[in-house]
């Protein structure tokens, strides 16, 4: 019989990790970790120590406790001394290390948040991920923002791709969301076929991609898909798109007379790419943190280090610059040119917003600087309607909405059953308890 748990994603944003299983054979859709908000014990100011990454996450229920997933040597109790490896609670997850039939995981995109935690699979299980994808996250890996444990056994896949792990197979089929390579996946075994959205959107560049997943999806026994805007104000009109996005900065451009100041995610190579245009365009030199700009570069953007610039051609003509700078690194602020003619321009960087517990930390100094900030963002998830829309389409026979505070707020059509998951609970492909 094939089941399905879930062991991420459930009443948070993030943290998504779907099992699927049968016949002795499994399949994980995305790894990721908690976005560092609310509950998270491991928010800031609290920092993994180095080399427990894993295994503190595991005593504090920070990380699935699945067995056969984790690489032994980064288990707790590896290397240690012979009385603390034994000792209770260590023991016990220390025996997670026992393989458990096959196993494969596919990761949706590269956001931390569904591939957090793929730094700490053992090397003989394949990660799988669209080529874009592994592309982006192994030039974040060589220009020193590598995930944390070691490289996964990357496995690119090409659209449409199919992969067999005994009697499962996952087909990868792109989607539309807010980096490159971002996929969603069609999981088909004897007992029928489930469908994962990972994170999707339908006013983004591509909204092809996600009409095609939906085209693809009809008629799934298990729908899987991200609900994140379910438990956000409601929206007042249409979602911005990323036309709006350009629109605006290219307005903040031609307004702003000072130093400008820039927070984007770099994982956003497209919007990336065209922020550096429409700076050049208006004249003017768009600053990286030397790391970020060698990632960007490895991703054929033409990004420019902030370190190559003295600080005094900054001060002496600060309306020709736009500077990126490093996301928390505030007291940094203090040597650039920013007065009341400057702007903050917030495109969705870091901190992500004010669920971040860090954003009081951004407007506190922007504030004591007197610089103005602007939002100019728009989502990287469906809005509500369009999710609806969604699950209308594809017409499930159950739908499971997750990576959202508010699943209750999804309401499937006539016919499709609606499952809110529990933790580590078995289902059936159709959604029915075990």
């Amino acid at each position: 019989m094939s089941t399905v748990e879930f062991f991420g994603g459930l009443g948070v944003i993030g943290s998504s990790k779907i099992m699927v299983s049968h016949g002795g054979h499994r399949v994980l859709l995305d790894i990721g970790l908690d976005i560092p908000a609310g509950g998270d014990l491991f928010r800031a100011p609290v920092t993994p120590r180095p080399g427990r990454e894993l295994a503190d996450r595991l005593r504090v229920g920070a990380a699935p406790r699945i067995p056969g997933l984790f690489d032994p040597a980064l288990l707790p109790g590896s290397g240690e001394p012979a009385a603390l490896a034994g000792a209770g609670a260590e023991a016990e997850l220390a025996a997670l290390a026992e393989p458990v039939g096959e196993t494969a995981v596919f990761v949706s995109h590269p956001h931390l948040d569904h591939v957090g935690l793929a730094g700490f699979v053992r090397p003989d299980v394949p990660v799988h991920a669209h080529r874009d994808a592994v592309r982006l996250l192994t030039a974040l890996a060589d220009t020193g923002d590598a995930l944390p444990g070691h490289e996964p056994s990357w496995q690119p896949l090409d659209d449409g791709q199919i992969v067999h792990c005994g009697e499962i197979s996952v087909e990868c089929v792109p989607v539309d969301h807010d980096v490159p390579g971002a996929s969603g996946y069609l999981v088909r075994t004897p007992d029928g076929m489930l469908a994962y959205t990972g994170d999707i959107r339908f006013h983004g560049r591509h909204p092809d991609r996600s009409e095609s997943f939906v085209n693809r999806a009809a008629g799934c026994d298990l729908l899987v898909t991200e609900g994140t805007t379910l438990g956000w104000p409601a929206p007042d009109g249409p979602p911005r798109n990323e036309d709006d996005v350009t629109d605006s900065y290219r307005t903040l451009l031609r307004e702003t007379a000072g130093l400008m100041l820039l927070a984007l995610y770099p994982r956003d190579v497209e919007r990336a790419a065209e922020f550096v245009a429409c700076t050049e365009t208006a004249g003017r030199r768009l600053l990286w943190p030397s790391g970020v700009a060698a990632f960007l570069r490895r991703m054929g953007v033409d990004a420019e280090p902030l370190d190559a610039v003295p600080l005094a051609d900054l001060h002496a003509a600060p309306g020709d610059f736009v500077v990126a700078p490093e996301p928390y690194e505030f007291p940094a602020l203090l040597d650039l040119p920013l007065s009341a003619d400057s702007a903050y321009v917030h495109a969705n960087g870091e901190p992500l917003g004010a669920f971040d517990p860090r954003w009081s930390l951004l407007t506190g100094w922007l504030a004591t600087l007197s610089v103005p900030l602007h939002t100019i963002g728009c989502s990287g998830h469906a809005s509500p309607d369009d999710l609806h829309r969604m699950v209308q389409r594809i017409h499930p026979v159950t739908v499971a909405p997750i990576h959202t505070t508010e699943p209750t707020r999804l309401h499937p059509p006539i016919g499709t059953h609606r499952l809110v998951p529990s933790y580590a609970t078995r289902y059936t492909i159709t959604g029915d308890p075990l």
